[in-house]
């Protein structure tokens, strides 16, 4: 999976989650992404709906910035200190994790204790697949109002928090590190980022 699709498909995954009455959620923890064969371990931070993930592969670190509030998504590569920037579409009521509107069905299934967590289980059916919908299976924490796990079994891909520490996180991690020059050619990052949502 390239760079640009993985780092993207984050991004749209983690839109598949429930509207929640709990309080907006602060924490870092250890996010873990397997994609067929391939496990890719990452970083989660977030605070009041702003989202922060960080992978390291073979290219080296990707950071992925989601900022509602601002409604742009900044994709940062710390060993070019340059970062792409994307708008944020969608719509985004409240809290920025929450299910998406277009969301063909939903239905609460159960509860179940995921990494600590007391959390509900959703079967979510969204389009996309070979025969134009997927079923997906998402865990919503009670307590923080967000995703900890999602399995999409068409797909061979799963997403998971684990190793949550609620706390404070710096303001500073949800924005481009000072210096870092925006890119903005055709052929550069951005073009490359943009043709793999169309």
């Amino acid at each position: 999976m390239s760079r640009a699709r993985m780092t993207l498909a984050f991004v749209l995954l983690l839109l598949l989650l429930v509207p929640a009455g709990a309080a907006p959620a602060e924490f870092s923890g250890q996010l873990i992404l397997k994609d067929g064969g391939k496990t890719m371990p990452g970083k989660i931070y977030v605070q009041d709906g702003k989202m922060r993930q960080e992978f390291q592969d073979e290219e080296g670190q990707t950071v992925t910035i989601v900022r509602p509030d601002k409604k742009v998504i900044w994709i940062v590569v710390p060993q070019e200190k340059a970062y792409a920037e994307m708008p944020l579409k969608a719509r985004l009521p409240g809290q920025f994790l929450q299910m998406p509107p277009d969301a063909l069905k939903k239905r609460r299934v159960g509860t179940e204790t995921v990494n600590g967590y007391v959390a509900d289980k959703y079967e979510v059916t969204v389009k996309g697949g070979k025969e134009g919908v997927m079923q997906q299976t998402i865990w919503v924490a009670q307590k923080l109002g967000v995703p900890l796990k999602m399995i999409s079994p068409e797909q061979n891909f799963s997403l998971e928090y684990r190793s949550i520490k609620e706390g404070k996180v710096a303001e500073r991690l949800f924005a481009p590190p000072p210096g870092f020059r925006k890119m903005t050619s055709p052929i550069g990052f951005t073009m490359r980022v943009r043709q793999e949502t169309e």
